[in-house]
């Protein structure tokens, strides 16, 4: 017997929103609104970008644009055979829309993962398993290249990237200029890059 209200199944609630049932995008926007912005946070703190309240509003308006765009095209390409969750399809969607957005306003509106670029783009709106598994990959590999980093390097990469900390209080924390700062996180970036170069040469001896 079909669910409804709170009681309907991911696949159930799915259908009804595909169907455009009344109240139906309105369910399904409650259910996984929480996990939309803390999608969105995330990719916020990976480039850098404080949580104000309009950034964190204009990227959930372009998520859920890109969730209603050609006729729910990327909810439509949800296939459960592939082996995850719809969560963790709406997930995806909302991390590579604010990726893309942020993209979008300019080149100084790089995330720390764009630093090694021979990786699969997650832009794809149907992303298959393997690439999936790529992606987590780059990103535990990013993690280990991190640690080669110095300590000042790594307190840096903590404060820009996971703290999400403007620059001027960066500055003001390690006694540095603004423009210090900047060049500081070029030169992290460089050296993460070329970290992440060598353990991959090493991976394939």
């Amino acid at each position: 017997m079909s669910g409804t209200g709170p009681n309907r199944s991911e696949r159930e609630l799915l259908g009804a929103v595909l169907k455009r049932e009344p109240g139906a995008w309105d369910e399904f926007y409650e259910r996984y609104e929480r996990l939309i912005i803390a999608c969105v946070r995330k990719v916020l703190l990976r480039y850098g970008v404080p949580c104000l309240a309009e950034d964190l509003e204009d990227l959930l308006n372009t998520v859920c644009l890109e969730l209603l765009r050609r006729d729910f095209k990327k909810l439509r390409a949800y296939d459960p055979e592939r082996g995850f969750k719809l969560s963790s399809w709406v997930g995806l969607i909302a991390t590579n829309a604010a990726h893309d957005s942020l993209r979008r306003r300019g080149p100084a509106m790089r995330s720390l993962d764009d630093a090694p670029s021979n990786y699969p783009d997650a832009s794809d709106p149907a992303p298959s398993p393997s690439d999936l598994a790529l992606l987590r990959e780059r990103q535990d590999l990013l993690n280990e290249a991190a640690a080669h980093l110095s300590p000042g390097e790594q307190a840096f990469l903590h404060h820009y990237y996971r703290e999400g900390m403007e620059p001027a209080q960066i500055a003001e924390t390690l006694g540095i200029s603004i423009n210090t700062v900047y060049s500081r996180k070029n030169k992290v970036r460089a050296n993460l890059s070329k970290i992440v170069d060598r353990l991959r040469r090493e991976e394939l001896r």
